[in-house]
């Protein structure tokens, strides 16, 4: 359910571990809405846990919209497929090399099976658009 407008920054920031600035406050609203997400606590946590693992802008962005694209419940894991079309779909010029390796530096092995979380998510596409 939507959170009354005075309590979703104090939350976010809670979830965040410290301060926004009130632009930056604005950046995400306009990206949850970019994203079509709604304010919600699931939501402001998973941004949160986001920026924590690539506090990047971008990163956060391709993350929201990886999570709208396919579906998946913020507090979960993403499929190793879902992960490797949008990148594709993103970047088609990427090499495979390119992708492997993003995982590989992480000490993951790519499956199209397997399941990555979300801090995993970030970490690869902090290292394969950042």
């Amino acid at each position: 359910m939507p959170l009354q407008k005075e309590r979703t920054r104090i939350i976010y920031e809670t979830c965040l571990g410290k301060s926004v600035r009130a632009y930056q406050w604005q950046e995400l609203k306009n990206q949850l809405v970019n994203a079509r997400l709604p304010l919600t606590i699931d939501n402001l946590r998973f941004v949160a846990k986001c920026k924590r693992v690539a506090p990047r802008k971008a990163i956060a962005s391709h993350v929201l919209n990886l999570v709208v694209e396919s579906a998946t419940d913020l507090n979960g894991s993403v499929k190793g497929a879902v992960i490797k079309d949008y990148i594709y779909k993103k970047c088609p010029s990427l090499s495979k090399h390119k992708f492997y390796r993003a995982f590989r530096s992480m000490d993951i092995s790519y499956r199209n099976d397997g399941t990555y979380s979300i801090a995993e998510l970030g970490e690869v596409l902090y290292k394969l658009f950042a």
